[in-house]
Parts: structure tokens; sequence; C-alpha cells
């Protein structure tokens, strides 16, 4: 497998030649020599070398040293940004392990190439790229993996995903987005551990799982988190969303063994059926039992619009803020363009509030979310009639809550005509336009005139201007 030099970004390799000149070992590391392994324009490149922090920065005016857990250099060109790491090594090892405790909670030990290699997550992720000798450099057989196309750990997967549990996550993103297949150990390991999610920071976590949504495969996320069951372990109301008892019941574990070649490899396959427990479905008051199925059958389809906004228009689908990836979640439960505004209001609060508190998203978002969902009445036919439209285009969430709008018009077949409707009203804002304050209203209703003689004033007859 060789690397278009093309792909290569000039910055990236201009910090690469630039520590090589000055003694230092450097390489393009990780997910950008991946994906350039396999034809696709990486997002952005990282660099791993043998100098310092310290000495990073006394190279590069345009560098600026970060966290404290680990320690990065961000060498910035413009708005782009290449991540510079020095060579660390498994700080767990060399210790005697007897606290019993694997959750990495310091990562500042430096090493060499190889240890550098050894510590990351996954065999695909530990590859070097050297840019002078145009050599890919493998210390973990993650070439290998490429070829077969499967995710698997470096080292013993138990170990790994207790180290750092948001790594059970990263491997369903990779194979999500990759179209790769999750090596058996690693997948029944994921399984094994998906509790220990619960030990890692909300914020960590809730981050991954906005990645999933915007990464171009939200959907193949969205089940795998559901058939390893960290769906569960993130939030209760999630996995009800997406898990029905009869689709727990359809997975075929024989379908599942018959992705491996070998005989040795099926009967590793992990046993879909058993890993999950059956969720009981969301009791949507408000649905009939047939509008159920359709109405998740409607949430799938929400995931596969998102997928196709990536594919279609990645400005957009990057540009998609928190509060309208959790309304994408609740939407296909709440749509009824026939309730009061209090009604409506009331199914949001329902689902959203345990979802919010599930899931640990900030207030600010989940308020947002809510009047994301809410705005959808005002957007459908013959709604918009009933209020000012101009209004609703000033508001600041009317972007975001156009975006789903649109989005579930594609899922549900609506006339496009109306989403061009709305955004024809809106190319005609400027963006710093914001709507006057309305006046409040004085308590008591209006003021009530009052007469000449309140007023202590002379009627008309006695100033003798009447007629």
């Amino acid at each position: 497998m060789r690397i278009a030099r093309e792909l290569i970004d000039p910055d990236a390799e201009k910090v690469v030649r630039r520590l090589s000149r000055h003694g230092h070992r450097a390489y393009l590391v990780g997910g950008c020599v991946r994906d350039l392994l396999l034809g696709r324009t990486p997002k952005d490149f990282d660099v791993a070398t043998s100098a310092t922090p310290k000495e990073i920065k006394q190279l590069f005016r345009n560098c600026r040293i970060i966290g404290r857990r680990f320690r990065l250099a961000h060498i910035f060109f413009g708005g782009k940004i290449i991540e510079t790491s020095t060579f660390r090594a498994n700080p767990r090892e060399g210790e005697d392990g007897s606290t019993g405790e694997l959750l990495i909670r310091r990562d500042n030990v430096f090493g060499t190439a190889t240890e550098d290699a050894r510590r990351r997550d996954f065999r695909i992720n530990g590859l070097f790229y050297d840019v002078e000798a145009e050599d890919v450099i493998d210390h973990v057989e993650g070439l290998a993996d490429l070829e077969a196309r499967v995710i698997s750990t470096i080292g013993d997967p138990d170990i790994r995903f207790q180290e750092d549990p948001v790594r059970m996550m990263r491997a369903i993103k990779f194979a999500a987005r990759l179209g790769f297949e999750i090596e058996p150990a690693t997948y029944k390991a994921i399984a094994r551990h998906r509790e220990t999610i619960r030990k890692c920071a909300a914020p960590r976590v809730l981050e991954e799982l906005y990645r999933l949504l915007r990464g171009g495969a939200a959907r193949r996320s969205i089940e795998l988190l559901v058939e390893t069951g960290i769906a569960e372990m993130l939030s209760a109301t999630l996995a009800k969303m997406y898990r029905e008892p009869e689709i727990a019941r359809a997975s075929d574990e024989a379908a599942w063994a018959a992705t491996w070649a070998d005989e040795g490899a099926k009967a590793q396959a992990p046993k879909k059926v058993a890993l999950v427990r059956q969720i009981d479905p969301l009791p949507l008051s408000w649905l009939q039992p047939a509008e159920v199925a359709e109405r998740r059958a409607q949430a799938w389809r929400m995931l596969d619009a998102l997928d196709a906004l990536k594919a279609n228009d990645h400005e957009v689908s990057s540009s998609l803020t928190i509060a309208s990836l959790v309304a994408t979640f609740v939407m296909p439960d709440l749509i009824d363009e026939t309730l009061r505004p209090l009604e409506a209001n009331e199914r949001v609060v329902e689902l959203l509030v345990p979802l919010a508190e599930e899931l640990k998203i900030a207030r600010r978002d989940g308020e947002r979310a809510r009047q994301i969902l809410l705005a959808q009445r005002r957007l459908a036919p013959g709604k918009r009639r009933r209020g000012k439209p101009m209004a609703l285009v000033r508001r600041d969430y009317f972007d975001d809550a156009l975006t789903l709008y649109a989005t579930w018009a594609e899922v549900t077949g609506r006339d496009p005509a109306e989403v061009d409707y709305w955004r024809n009203l809106a190319e005609g804002i400027d963006d710093g336009e914001r709507p006057r304050k309305r006046r409040r209203r004085r308590r008591g209703g209006r003021r009530r005139r009052r007469t000449p003689e309140e007023n202590d004033e002379p009627t008309e007859t006695e100033t003798g201007t009447a007629p």
C-alpha cells in the first residue's frame, strides 16, 4: 500500500522536515496515515516526534503548548492546527499493578517511537509515515488490519478498554465510518466492559457521541451502540428510542459469524442476542401501537438523512450544533402539527428532559433543543400564517430548526417548496439583525382613560368650546 504525496498537507510536511533538520525524529502518525493508505483525504494531520514540547516551541514561533494530562504542541498555520506530540510510553509499564485500577489518569511518560506506537488504541491508528524516506513504519501489524478491513486493539482489549473506556466508542466510530468489522475478541471485550464507560468524564463521552453523529455514518454508529449495549450505559432513554424487543429477537448470530472466513474466527464470533438484554419500548402514550413501529422506522431514516447531509453538504453537516443533534434523536416521536403549543411543549419535555439528564447535556443546549423542536410546528404548512413568519426567521435558533425540518421533510416525503419558502425569507435577513424587544404591558392590563373630573380638568362646556 502506497501513499499519494499530493494528499499530504504541505504544512504538516513542513513541520516534519524542520524537526528532522534539527536532529529530531519526526513522522506523520495516526489517523492521517490510515486515511492516506485508504485513499481518503484526512481531515487533519498529526505529527509524532522525539522532541519535547519545550524543544518544539523553540523551533516554531507559531506554537502553543496545551494540556495538563497530555502535553501537546499545537502549531498554527492560519486557521489550521498541526498537532505535534512527543513519543510516549505506556505509563503503566513498570508499575506493580497492586492498586488493581487500570484507568489512565496521567500520560506524560516520554518514550521511543516503538513504545509510542504500542501505546495507541487500535492497530490501524499505530502506523507512522516517514516523509523523507517515503516509507510506512508498522510496529503493530496495522497494515494487515487495513488489508483485512477489521478494527482490533493493540494488545489485550480487556486492558485497553479498562485503561480508557472511551476507546470502545472510538472502535464503533472507526468501524462505522470506514465500513470495517470489529474483530471478534475486541467486540466481545466491548460488551464485557460496557459499564466502565460510566467512569469517564461526561463531556468527553458526549463529545464522542456527537462525533458519531457528525461523521457520516450515524445510522451504523447507533446500531453498534445498541448491539454492544453501550447505548444503554449512556442513556436508557436513548437505547429505548432505537431498540425494540422484536428487533433484538431478529438479530441473527449465524449471519454475523458468516462474515468471518475461517472456522476459528466463526467460533469466536460474539453472540449478539445474548449481549444486550431486552429493553422495554418508550411509553409514548400519545401514539397508537401501530404508529410506534412507523416512528421507529422514521427515527432510523433521520439518521440516514444525517449521513446524506454529510455526504452532500459537508459544511452544513459539520456546523450542526449540539442542540440540533440532540433534537434529531427525539424528533420522530414528537411531530404532530395539530397540537396546541402547551401540549407540544409537554411532549418535548417528557422525552427531552430524561435524555438530557442521562447524557449530562448542558442546560443551555437542552433548552435550545427544546426551542428547535417547538419551532417545527411553526415551520409546517398552514402554521406560518397564524403568526409573523419573520419573527421566527430572526430567532437565533432558526437555522438549526430549518436544517432539522428540511431533514424531516426529506424523510417523510414532504414538498420541498415549504423548505424553500423559509430559506427565501431567511435570505433577506442580515446576520446581525435581531428582533426588536417587545414592549412589556403594564400590570393590570390597559390603563383606563380617566374622566376630566378625575384629571381635575375643566370640561368642554366650562371652557366654552362646546357647540
